[in-house]
């Protein structure tokens, strides 16, 4: 058996998306994949197994200043085979490498790579505790069911609450704006924005006062039944009128009513105490518990 790890290019599409098409797609369309920071392995010339570098919000600030010493700019790692898992392993070696090498070229930084598992997948979390990851914090999955009533919102006549299909350049830059002033400093790049907003059921709905975004959140389908509801925020000077309230409970009126959907989900870190309890008074249901475990590159 003839078998290498080598970096992809773009004539491993059609093979990878026989074992994960997601990340065929991340690879070619969604401009934070970097070819560098992605391993195929071939056996026999055909690629079976793939795994990548996907940089976070925090990466943002690996370019420019704006964080203190400590700040960590974090990098997810990930890995999918066609049953091949010794290669899977081969291609993590090969990625941790690698996230050494840009921490190189930062020295003044801290890196982090991190992977997020289910509670219940023991098998996972045991591998990465062996190869010195640790337990960084929860994320609460939690699901509305659609078909039970919705509750009822009220916010200023000032305030409207509308889809925002962002179609320029410039609008998308002001929600990127936007979504940085909601989550301390922090956004989605342009490149993730655009993948995102190429997805086939990909929604935003937003509220404005004045022409400016001020509260949002994102929808985008995840089976025939569910959707999610994410970047989920509301700018600090309008926090605590039910402005946040009113956004998601609008957008889970159009998952219902226009989408046709039975459920909608979202993540939220354990320690969100204030958005939990917005959550759970909107009729959200705790499903699953992911951890988040990360690993120091030194």
């Amino acid at each position: 058996m003839n078998d290498q790890i080598r970096n992809y290019n773009f004539q491993d599409a059609e093979a990878i998306s026989k074992f994960n098409f997601v990340f065929n797609l991340a690879y070619q369309y969604n401009a934070d994949f970097k070819s560098e920071n992605i391993f195929c392995a071939e056996i026999n010339d055909q690629v079976v197994a793939s795994g990548h570098l996907e940089p976070t919000d925090s990466c943002e600030y690996l370019d420019r200043n704006g964080k203190d010493p400590d700040y960590k700019h974090r990098f997810i790692i990930d890995t999918d085979s066609d049953g091949y898992d010794d290669l899977e392993i081969e291609i993590y070696h090969k990625l941790v490498d690698r996230a050494h090498e840009i921490s190189k070229s930062y020295p003044n930084k801290q890196l982090q790579i991190s992977r997020t598992c289910s509670h219940e997948d023991l098998h996972s979390i045991d591998f990465l505790l062996a190869q010195g990851f640790y337990h960084s914090l929860n994320y609460m999955i939690m699901r509305r069911d659609l078909t039970k009533p919705l509750p009822e919102y009220k916010v200023s006549n000032e305030i409207e609450i509308k889809r925002w299909a962002m179609e320029t350049v410039e609008e998308r830059k002001l929600y990127l704006q936007a979504e940085k002033d909601g989550f301390n400093g922090e956004s989605w790049s342009l490149g993730r924005l655009n993948w995102f907003r190429s997805g086939p059921e990909w929604n935003t709905i937003t509220a404005f006062h004045d022409s400016k975004p001020i509260s949002s959140c994102m929808t985008w389908g995840i089976s025939s039944e569910r959707s999610a509801t994410e970047q989920i925020f509301t700018h600090p000077d309008w926090r605590r009128q039910g402005i946040a309230r009113g956004t998601i409970i609008e957008t889970l009126k159009f998952l219902r009513d226009e989408k046709q959907k039975t459920e909608a989900t979202l993540g939220v870190v354990g320690s969100n105490h204030g958005a939990i309890h917005l959550y759970k008074s909107l009729g959200y249901e705790l499903i699953d518990i992911h951890l988040l475990m990360v690993k120091d590159i030194c």
